[in-house]
């Protein structure tokens, strides 16, 4: 896989969570829009209406009340829940379409749950999507500096390992292993490389030196190039 494929997998979740803020916008301008003009009253609670799914049964309330010119109504809500969220005999208020008063709607937050729905779909997708993006960004500043202001060692080649706690698209990433002694000290510093998304073992000369740069007052900063690597 390369890092392109693992981007538009990125781009993808953040195209995800921008498709579905839009519709969450949609849904909180539509009953924006059918509150201000409706007219409120209040109705009762006459039934439950149980709807059978393959794992649980929910229930829609179905509510009667009467219009300004005392015309009875029936509503049943397209909003329904396990365990039932009204009781038959509740009182509730209603917000109906004065001009086709069959155009109901329970007043209350459940008028939004549309809106929770792809609300949290936006908030997890474009979160992952935009996370992608501002980690990538981050890493290269940090990585511009360090080949700027850093010190340049050649690293070992120690192996190249798999994380299996990271998966993109069932694909895990590599990253290689390396190692510096520095002549001075005698101290022995280990190198990690960032996620390189093909096996780069076939590339690898197992005696060249891997150029790695290193903060000169924190050997713990340091960033592993691997762009010679990258398939």
């Amino acid at each position: 896989m390369k890092r392109s494929s693992v981007s538009l997998v990125f781009n993808i979740f953040l195209g995800v969570g921008i498709v579905t803020l839009i519709i969450t916008l949609v849904i909180l301008y539509n009953v924006k829009k059918f509150n201000d003009s409706a007219v409120k009253t209040s109705g009762t609670v006459v039934d439950l209406i149980a709807k059978r799914g393959s794992k649980s049964t929910t229930y829609s309330p179905v509510v009667t009340f009467n219009d300004n010119a005392g015309v009875k109504h029936r509503y049943i809500s397209d909003v329904s829940s396990s365990p039932a969220g009204y009781n038959i005999g509740d009182n509730v208020e209603i917000c109906y379409n004065p001009n086709d008063p069959d155009d109901a709607k329970i007043a209350g937050w459940r008028q939004y749950f549309g809106a929770f729905i792809t609300g949290a779909f936006a908030l997890i997708f474009g979160l992952i999507g935009l996370g992608y993006h501002i980690v990538r960004k981050v890493g290269r500043s940090r990585q511009e500096q360090l080949k700027q202001s850093g010190q340049l060692v050649p690293a070992s080649f120690i192996s190249v390992d798999v994380n299996r706690y990271v998966s993109v698209n069932r694909r895990h990433p590599f990253f290689i292993r390396c190692e510096w002694k520095d002549p001075l000290t005698g101290i022995t510093h280990p190198f990690k490389s960032g996620f390189i998304w093909s096996d780069p073992t076939p590339y690898i000369e197992r005696d060249k030196k891997i150029d790695v740069y290193v903060d000169r007052n924190n050997f713990r900063k340091y960033y592993v190039d691997i762009s010679s690597f990258e398939r």
